[in-house]
């Protein structure tokens, strides 16, 4: 009985320490599931001397896959018969590769939809400089135009020129993951159309949320409130101030809210004021954008298996993580993250090493390894410790207090200098050297996985 007592108070003592002095940051799930690529794949079959028949690979609805697959047996059969040769286009990328059997037909409603030489080679120019079409292999930078231009002309349906659904999903991806100022489609749907079991072409149909009016009247919207946001900064600014300042523009005017309207694109956010991971990921990657930085969109997964998004941003040359949502008191929930203005630096120019204490990357495309440190924010404001540094301690509370801050933050090299601070500032009360004279008792918070103490100064 007497062990049983012991538990009990044991339990007891555990508790009131975790509702006392010490205080993790506890981060709340996402319900949401960020994704890029939402795609519908429609095979349509073909053989020589037989019937077709229609197949719905995606156990779709009947009405959905009538409506899109709409060619007959007989455009095969014209497609097999003819020659299937065009016009050389030969643009900045080299002579444009046609893998797809297309009728004189097919070509024309190409030509039609924009895919000539003049847009390839623009769209060419606008696109070199994103991460995803940099890194992206030659053969397919070809293919990834194709579907950025079709999606700014809105087009229907077309065909492309490959025939390679797996390199039709990572070039659609790689589009999405470069492009938030596409906010008007979630993802596409495909016809193969096979003769004799080979795929003889592939019409590729996006899918719009919107239509092309809608889409223009919410983009002055978008630009209104870019205008606004560029009024803030120097566009003279070194890469990490402006990327401090977008963190934190896009943080101050967002409230983490699972229900807001359009929130796996910028609209939430510019329009509506409130979003979830993957707005507040293109939300920072279309204004960082707007000040010259390369950032792109990430996704994965936190917690229990819950999708994430997040991004990973060019910083004076080298590449960091960064994460606004989890910058965000309004999803942390954590009244010292509110004290200090609602916003969490923890996440603001991290490693990789770092991102995966919390993180799993499940991205479509192959990442840098992120292993700089020295844009950290903790590192560029002075709050960086890789030993017990008593100077450098009174030096950073000097200038929280005369900034006006309510709170002050300190992040550890490792572990053993995480100990140490700790023994300084809270075994040894030490911390109480540096605060107001009235202060005789402090709530503070510490993160033991990135080796983080916060405290109040109010």
């Amino acid at each position: 009985m007497k062990k049983i007592y012991f538990l009990i108070g044991a339990l007891i003592l555990i508790l009131a320490l975790l509702i006392g002095a010490s205080f993790f940051i506890d981060k709340k799930l996402e319900d949401d599931t960020s994704f890029i690529s939402d795609h519908i794949d429609f095979d349509k079959l073909g053989s020589s001397g037989s019937d077709s028949n229609k197949k719905n690979n995606s156990g779709t609805v009947n009405s959905l896959t009538e409506m899109a697959v709409t060619a007959k047996e007989t455009q095969l059969e014209k497609l097999n018969n003819s020659d299937n040769e065009h016009e050389i286009i030969v643009t900045d990328l080299g002579e444009l590769k046609v893998d797809a059997l297309l009728s004189d037909e097919d070509w024309q409603n190409r030509l039609d939809s924009g895919l000539n030489e003049l847009n390839i080679n623009n769209a060419n120019k606008e696109c070199s400089g994103l991460f995803y079409y940099d890194q992206i292999a030659p053969s397919l930078k070809q293919l990834y135009l194709e579907i950025y231009i079709s999606l700014k002309n809105f087009n229907e349906s077309f065909y492309l020129c490959s025939i390679n659904p797996d390199d039709i999903d990572y070039a659609f991806n790689c589009v999405m993951g470069d492009h938030p100022d596409i906010f008007y489609t979630n993802g596409y749907m495909f016809t193969k159309y096979t003769y004799d079991e080979d795929v003889v072409k592939i019409e590729f149909t996006p899918v719009y949320t919107m239509s092309k009016k809608e889409a223009d009247d919410y983009m002055k919207l978008v630009k209104d409130y870019r205008t606004a946001f560029l009024k803030g900064i120097d566009n003279k600014a070194d890469d990490y101030t402006k990327i401090r300042y977008t963190y934190e523009f896009i943080i101050y005017n967002t409230e983490y809210d699972l229900n807001a309207k359009e929130n796996q694109n910028i609209l939430s956010v510019f329009i509506y004021g409130k979003s979830v991971c993957q707005g507040y990921a293109k939300a920072f990657q279309y204004l960082s954008s707007s000040l010259g930085i390369q950032s792109a969109l990430v996704v994965g997964y936190v917690g229990n298996n819950e999708g994430h998004a997040w991004n990973i941003v060019k910083c004076n040359g080298a590449y960091y993580y960064i994460d606004c949502t989890w910058g965000d008191s309004s999803y942390l929930e954590n009244s010292l993250s509110i004290a200090s203005g609602g916003i969490n630096y923890d996440y603001l120019n991290i490693t990789t090493k770092e991102l995966e204490i919390t993180h799993v990357i499940d991205n479509f495309a192959i990442l840098p390894i992120c292993d700089k440190t020295s844009e950290n924010y903790y590192v560029k404001e002075g709050l960086y410790f890789t030993s017990v540094n008593v100077e450098q301690i009174s030096l950073a509370f000097e200038n929280a207090k005369m900034i006006g801050k309510d709170t002050i933050e300190f992040k550890c090299a490792d572990y053993n200098t995480y100990k140490k601070l700790g023994e300084y500032l809270l075994d040894e009360n030490h911390v109480f050297d540096y605060l107001s004279s009235d202060m005789e008792s402090i709530k503070f918070m510490q993160n033991g996985d990135l080796y983080i103490y916060c405290f109040p100064l109010k």
